[in-house]
């Protein structure tokens, strides 16, 4: 083990090292967000956010944590590039709009039958077509930037973090705040079993075993297309039942 340890060490002393190891891994990150932004942002611009992400992370990675540099640091990647889109605001109002209306159409259904909502039945709440539902899924796809350290753990009105911060070991973490961030991930593992198998199958395979959304539809038997759609509503569905709202995004 320490064998290993002294590897990682003399990586993150030496930024060109660090640099040359991982930037594969950034490549990798900022390949799979941009399936799913504008033709308006360059892969090129989230590579860069992302090697600051790197490096900010090889100056934050405590090497007595029981955590891996290579876990650790793609939480740092992945949220550096998050914080870039951000930074751009590049949704529409309409989109937003759009998107509020099938989350809460979902909620309302979700409410009414005590499960989770069919996509024929929030079509019908709505008062379209499932190939119009399905339709506006495809348009609010470029808002499905999601990975579990982007969902939020609020605090109070001005007290916000999130799991990444109990990854990192901040020693200005207090230990009600370790409390809050474990409570929260209870609550994403309760969320994650009320959906439905399909959209665990796929949050599964994209999340977790890291397959792209073309591989996820050969495993589903879907189209990629379709796959995109159920991964938007998945996320949507995710949303509602965490309680977080479009403008939290």
């Amino acid at each position: 083990m320490s064998g290993v340890r002294d590897y990682e060490k003399s990586i993150l002393e030496n930024p060109e090292r660090l640099l040359e190891v991982y930037l594969p891994l950034i490549r990798y990150h900022a390949d799979q967000l941009m399936r799913r932004t504008p033709a308006s942002i360059e892969m090129d611009d989230l590579i860069d956010a992302g090697v600051l992400g790197l490096l900010d992370g090889a100056q934050r990675f405590d090497a007595e944590r029981e955590v891996q540099f290579k876990t650790f640091v793609s939480y740092r990647v992945r949220g550096a590039m998050i914080d870039y889109l951000r930074a751009f605001d590049w949704m529409p109002r309409t989109l937003r709009d759009t998107s509020k209306s099938l989350q809460a159409a979902m909620e309302a259904v979700q409410q009414a039958h005590g499960r989770p909502a069919e996509e024929d039945e929030i079509a019908a709440y709505l008062e379209v077509d499932v190939q119009e539902y399905r339709k506006r899924l495809d348009q609010v796809r470029t808002m499905s930037v999601i990975h579990f350290d982007d969902l939020p753990v609020v605090m109070g009105d001005d007290d916000e973090m999130n799991v990444l911060d109990m990854l990192e070991g901040d020693a200005n973490l207090m230990p009600e705040h370790q409390v809050a961030t474990q409570e929260f991930v209870q609550q994403l593992a309760g969320a994650i079993e009320q959906l439905p198998k399909r959209e665990v199958i796929l949050l599964s395979l994209y999340y977790y075993e890291e397959l792209t959304m073309k591989e996820v539809a050969l495993v589903l038997g879907l189209t990629e297309s379709r796959v995109s759609q159920v991964h938007s509503q998945m996320v949507m569905r995710l949303r509602s039942l965490l309680h977080l709202d479009i403008s939290s995004s």
